[in-house]
């Protein structure tokens, strides 16, 4: 009886260690063999760009790859920034309205080598009041309406007028210059996307053959923007020029009140 009863929990014993084996493998019984390690660094995942007017964020999540020394961005293939390792989010603040631009971002490692991912975004179009009034305009003179001159030929006209804004970056104020008459020069003051100034000239108009002091007020406000060489800028503009003269010399007062309607030269 003795004898038996050891066998048999021997026996037991070993249905138990086999049973524990065959848990502890593989399919087939063998051991599961460990995931490879990284051998290069891995790209950005996921990566997007979110696009406005004046902006572009760009995001991406890290790859599963060897550690990452940093990472460099390239604009319509450009070098524009260099970014620490750690970084997921990175803004572009120098664009312009309607338009499409490439961007490139390189995980770049240790040793040089690189692993880069690609995206397009566009930005849409922006108000007229955010545009720089700058360049060289044609404009075109109506009067609608005149009074005190025994001798008026100024119906219709045509200037160049020259803007150029008074900082180095975005709407502000801006210098106007009458490219045909050198002493039409002042300072429009800009409210959003209205311009307004005035500016006294003597000589366009006469009394007795003698010149008099003509006042002129600008008013005048952007009506449509566009991108010219990679600037978002005003190219139409449309208001009104008033010309004024107190009575003086024996003249009396005179006045006229024009439309104007601008366009810019490129």
């Amino acid at each position: 009886m003795t004898i038996v009863t050891i066998v048999a929990c021997v026996a037991i014993i070993a249905v138990i260690g086999g049973a524990m084996a065959v848990a502890g493998g593989g399919a087939d019984g063998s051991a599961t063999p460990a995931a490879p390690s990284p051998t290069a660094v891995a790209a950005p995942q996921t990566m997007d760009a979110h696009p406005a007017a004046f902006v572009v964020v760009l995001t991406w999540a890290q790859g599963d790859g060897l550690p990452v020394s940093y990472y460099a961005v390239t604009r319509d293939g450009r070098p524009i920034s260099t970014l620490p390792p750690t970084t997921t989010t990175w803004i572009d603040r120098s664009v312009t309205p309607e338009t499409r631009y490439a961007y490139v971002v390189a995980a770049v490692g240790a040793d040089g080598t690189r692993a880069t991912k690609r995206v397009v975004a566009k930005t849409p179009t922006a108000p007229p009041s955010t545009a720089r009034f700058h360049g060289t305009f044609n404009v075109h003179l109506h009067a609608t309406s005149h009074f005190g001159f025994s001798n008026f030929h100024g119906e219709d006209q045509t200037a160049g007028w020259r803007s150029t804004p008074t900082c180095h970056k975005g709407p502000c104020d801006t210098k106007l210059v009458d490219l045909h008459q050198k002493d039409f020069v002042l300072t429009l003051t800009r409210t959003g996307a209205a311009y307004h100034g005035t500016v006294s000239v003597s000589g366009i108009v006469k009394c007795a053959g003698a010149d008099v002091t003509s006042t002129f007020t600008v008013s005048v406000h952007a009506t449509d923007a566009g991108v010219v060489r990679d600037s978002w800028v005003v190219t139409k503009v449309q208001g009104t020029l008033t010309q004024s003269e107190w009575a003086q010399l024996g003249c009396i007062a005179s006045g006229a009140t024009y439309s104007v309607n601008g366009s810019l030269v490129h």
